[in-house]
């Protein structure tokens, strides 16, 4: 598939320009460019490389998956994918009878995923998450197509326009994508850990993966416990890895004398570090969770980053963009 044209007005930049610029040395710039055609730098009369925002976009994108472990060659091939997806996916082929997707990458790849899982067409849905996984950063893609996406199927399901079949393979599906997403997500190799984990009856992980993705976007590297974690396996975990906190989430509160004592049991397992709850019955639980020293996770994502700043009690910067 043919990259997309350059825009006339692009500054180009010469080799040594970019490599100042992304911290990848000329040589590793033109041993890239021979082996594996990325990047495709144009050539001045004079021979000269000159570089545009997209072939110093795709230099960034290799130096970060080489970072990342993969091999130059395995990296090449998924940045020249990513560019072939964001056409593929903006600009479906019109075979027939293909419907007509939004111009807008992020709404045509949503479209894409409901499409799939409406179809029951198992091997679309994977191809799509395959795709969107080049469309920016995993918390850009939580948020521009995989959020809207799981809220448009929970409605088709309470419509009945399509199974709890069909329901329940897209929710699988797109939550096993944000887990492996979280692989290359910044706080990835961080050495501040928070451990995130479902309460002990509670199945429901999808919110706790999309909050995994926002504390490593901000530079904290998320250890995921998953389903119903009972209290003994967080006392194991925060006595083994030493995170810096403790999130669990909670969609349906149990029984009062069972809440009560999963609370009690978890302050305990805690320890010191401090401990938050999140989910959808979060506030009907509140007495509980703050009654045993924890804390609740405030509806904002401004409110939530200056929580765990403050409950860090002075660590390390946190990173990423102030949210929108």
């Amino acid at each position: 598939m043919a990259p997309p044209s350059r825009v006339p007005s692009e500054p180009l930049l010469r080799i040594h320009a970019v490599a100042d610029l992304t911290g990848v040395p000329e040589p590793t710039l033109r041993a890239w460019e021979r082996r594996y055609g990325i990047p495709s730098p144009v050539r001045t009369a004079s021979g000269y490389r000159l570089y545009g925002p997209r072939e110093i976009g795709e230099v960034r994108e290799m130096r970060r998956l080489c970072e990342g472990g993969f091999a130059a060659a395995e990296a090449a091939n998924l940045v020249r994918a990513k560019a072939e997806a964001a056409v593929a996916i903006a600009e479906p082929a019109a075979a027939p009878p293909a419907p007509t997707f939004p111009t807008d990458a992020y709404a045509a790849a949503v479209e894409a995923l409901l499409d799939a899982v409406a179809r029951f067409d198992d091997d679309a849905l994977d191809e799509t998450l395959r795709r969107v996984m080049f469309l920016g950063t995993p918390l850009m893609v939580l948020e521009r197509v995989l959020r809207p996406a799981l809220h448009s199927i929970g409605t088709m399901w309470e419509k009945g326009e399509i199974s709890v079949a069909q329901e329940h393979l897209a929710s699988h599906r797109i939550g096993t994508f944000m887990r492996e997403s979280l692989r290359f997500s910044p706080g990835a190799n961080a050495q501040d850990r928070v451990l995130l984990a479902c309460f002990a009856d509670d199945d429901h992980e999808l919110g706790m993966v999309g909050v995994a993705m926002r504390l490593s976007e901000w530079g904290l590297r998320p250890v995921i416990l998953g389903a119903r974690t009972p209290p003994s396996a967080i006392a194991a975990a925060v006595n083994a890895l030493s995170p810096r906190l403790v999130a669990l989430s909670i969609t349906i509160a149990p029984p009062e004398e069972r809440l009560r004592e999963l609370c009690r049991d978890y302050a305990h397992a805690c320890g010191s570090v401090p401990w938050l709850v999140g989910g959808a019955a979060a506030s009907s639980v509140a007495a509980h969770v703050e009654g045993n020293g924890g804390v609740l996770v405030p509806p904002s994502t401004d409110a939530l980053k200056a929580m765990v700043l403050r409950l860090m009690d002075g660590g390390p910067k946190l990173q990423g963009p102030k949210s929108k």
